[in-house]
């Protein structure tokens, strides 16, 4: 994965490089025969002036016996021809062989034709230098004006130079800022390689990927979150099954034992049988319990998938808070005389609030079986509700402040109260037949009801849970 990297950032930059690179070949030809253009234009006009002078100072007799006394702009040279293209003067005759007639030169053909005439051609003698000739036709014979091309630039020619000069140092700072963004660019697939790796390899790794502000960054979080939470749902799993099957294992055990104990005597009294067959009834409640919730939390865990997509494995009607309290007494009821327990729910008989009356039935049941099982006997729990509206049409939830008087917990454990099969005192639960699954499905009811819960420990002793519940829009 770091050679790809490596190689999708070179490509890059290749790819970069040839594009500015013809752009800016392209840019150079384009100035350059401008240039040339507007210099070849500019100069013929000044030739043109340059004949326009000569005329006029051919008009001399002094400078027509003396050609050589007419002074013309730096640079610009002449030649004077009779109507046959004989030279019989030229400016630069003292310095250089000047070729006897010029009639079959271009500018002087085309003057011959067109009263005017120009071309640029290799100085005769200097092949490193190109002039610019400009002819015209008179009565008496031929102007021709010449000046060395790249001695006699422009002032225009001089800028382009200077754009030249210009384009080229923004050649260099746009390759290094491509070089730059190249290896921006490129830097996602070099996370995405160290994402792979960590996830091949080592996941403690994902937190310390850096990803980048953008929208590859933010995919890369995602897998890597992805990732993290389909670990944690492994884990989890698997610890989930681990727990099951030992908390299943307690209760067959239990219940096996009994019964070989009675197969196993034949001579048993039948007072001592209906004692070991009323000890394994026990356990097969509380195997049917744990079954009961175990399914329970499973169907919360289907309908928590299931509610991404505005679907429900629970259906949501209206529930009277009151009556739901009443029918939980006269299921568990016993336990309460048993265990002298006082329940004194402070609830107006008109309290009602739409959502699953499953799960709000399981929430209050598993509340009350907790502090009857590991709060004690001879105490009290109180359930006091108020409302609050919310935002939307009718929206409204319902704040339940539950309290017993127990044993409470250690300050410690109240962050762990509500995990899956945590126990506050692992022997004394088991004694009592808690599975440590109550709780928790009084933390994913309340959060089905769009609610949170939070425990406390109450001053004197006890516990007191702080939940709310939000009525749920019925389906249609």
């Amino acid at each position: 994965m770091k050679q790809l990297a490596l190689k999708y950032r070179y490509r890059l930059q290749i790819y970069l490089f040839v594009l500015l690179a013809l752009a800016a070949l392209f840019f150079v030809l384009f100035l350059t025969r401008q240039s040339k253009g507007y210099s070849v234009s500019s100069l013929q006009s000044e030739l043109k002036v340059a004949i326009g002078i000569i005329e006029e100072q051919l008009k001399k007799p002094e400078n027509q016996k003396n050609p050589e006394n007419i002074v013309l702009a730096d640079k610009i040279n002449f030649t004077l021809a009779d109507t046959l293209g004989n030279v019989f003067f030229d400016s630069r005759q003292n310095e250089m062989s000047v070729p006897d007639n010029i009639l079959n030169f271009a500018e002087v053909a085309n003057a011959a034709q067109a009263a005017e005439g120009s071309a640029m051609r290799t100085a005769i003698g200097e092949p490193d230098e190109e002039n610019l000739y400009y002819a015209k036709k008179t009565e008496s014979g031929f102007i021709r004006t010449y000046v060395k091309f790249r001695t006699a630039k422009p002032a225009q020619l001089e800028k382009d130079n200077v754009y030249l000069l210009m384009i080229s140092i923004l050649l260099v700072a746009l390759i290094g800022s491509f070089v730059y963004i190249s290896g921006r660019l490129s830097k996602p697939v070099k996370t995405y390689s160290q994402l792979v790796s960590a996830i091949r390899d080592d996941e403690s790794k994902l937190s310390k990927i850096e990803f980048s502000h953008d929208e590859f960054g933010n995919v890369g979080r995602e897998i890597a979150d992805t990732f993290q939470q389909l670990e944690r749902a492994k884990k989890y799993k698997q610890q989930m099954s681990h727990n099951i099957a030992h908390e299943l294992k307690t209760p067959l055990t239990g219940i096996k034992a009994y019964l070989e104990t009675i197969m196993q005597s034949e001579d048993m009294p039948e007072d001592q049988i209906r004692k070991f067959v009323g000890k394994a009834y026990t356990q097969t409640l509380r195997l049917t319990d744990l079954v009961s919730e175990v399914s329970t939390l499973n169907k919360l865990d289907e309908s928590a998938e299931l509610s991404k997509g505005d679907e429900s494995v629970y259906q949501i009607e209206e529930v009277n808070i009151k009556k739901l309290l009443q029918e939980i007494i006269g299921e568990i009821g016993y336990k309460l005389e048993k265990n002298n327990v006082k329940f004194s729910p402070r609830i107006s008989s008109q309290l009602k609030i739409n959502g699953s009356y499953t799960l709000i039935y399981s929430l209050f049941k598993n509340l009350i079986d907790n502090s009857i099982e590991h709060g004690g006997k001879d105490i009290e729990i109180t359930l006091v509700a108020g409302i609050d509206q919310v935002s939307g049409e009718g929206g409204y939830k319902i704040n339940f402040t539950y309290t017993d008087t127990g044993q409470g917990v250690p300050p410690e454990a109240l962050e762990r109260i509500f995990e899956r099969f945590y126990r506050v005192e692992e022997g004394r639960t088991r004694k009592t037949g808690g599975s440590g699954l109550g709780l928790a499905i009084v933390k994913n009811a309340v959060a089905f009801h769009k609610g949170s819960i939070k425990a406390s420990l109450r001053p004197g002793g006890g516990i007191i849970f702080k939940f709310s519940l939000s009525s749920l829009p019925k389906e249609s």
